[in-house]
């Protein structure tokens, strides 16, 4: 359902929920130069907080030892992606693959790029309210390739040994042990005391997260 336009074909179906999604997630216009002026600011204002040696650290090529204890970290039932594989095979069948899966890991840390369609995704949309009767009623999951979650979790892991130190203490989401509701608490908190007055003023942004969401 559209506003009063209702939807019935199964490909008028799928059609609104393409062009729903696409415009949703469509980037900036990189040949704009008012994007790139935003952007080259924006870079410009960022500190670096990231040591030589800790970003030596973030583009190593794991070891084989490393990948696989990322392997089996993964549950073995988990939805397989595009390529149909499982969590089980993977475990079940690594005295077989291991060489081929730490070749094409390795690949991306050495090379800077992924193979083609290892970053596909098959994805379903879960309802987030009963009788859902608009596509914003619906929840994107995206189930990636094996291999490509064997690579996010290699860079994630990476990260959690200096996350605490780059990331805000206000940005609760982020850190293992925080949590996001802490920041509504604070931020009601906030809006509560925007009445009194202070020498430099009062700033609230109310920003658009349905792309997270």
């Amino acid at each position: 359902m559209d506003g009063d336009l209702v939807f019935e074909d199964p490909k008028d179906i799928e059609k609104h929920i393409l062009s729903f999604y696409k415009i949703l997630y469509d980037s900036f216009d990189t040949n704009n130069v008012s994007t790139k002026f935003r952007e080259d600011m924006i870079i410009a204002h960022i500190p670096r907080v990231v040591s030589k040696d800790e970003n030596f650290m973030l583009v190593r090529c794991p070891s084989n030892d490393e990948i696989k204890k990322v392997v089996f970290a993964f549950n073995s039932d988990s939805v397989p992606g595009p390529d149909d594989f499982e969590g089980i095979f993977f475990h079940g069948c690594w005295d077989i693959v291991d060489s081929d899966v730490c070749n094409v890991v390795k690949q991306f840390f050495s090379h800077n790029w992924i193979l083609p369609w290892m970053n596909a995704n098959v994805v379903s949309l879960i309802l987030k309210i009963h009788r859902a009767t608009s596509i914003k009623d619906l929840r994107p999951i995206a189930m990636a390739n094996f291999s490509f979650k064997i690579i996010s979790k290699i860079l994630a892991d990476m990260l959690a040994f200096i996350a605490a130190r780059i990331i805000s203490p206000n940005q609760n989401g982020f850190i293992n042990g925080w949590h996001i509701k802490d920041c509504i608490d604070i931020t009601s908190e906030a809006i509560n005391m925007f009445s009194k007055k202070i020498s430099s003023g009062n700033v609230a942004f109310k920003i658009d997260i349905s792309k997270a969401f």
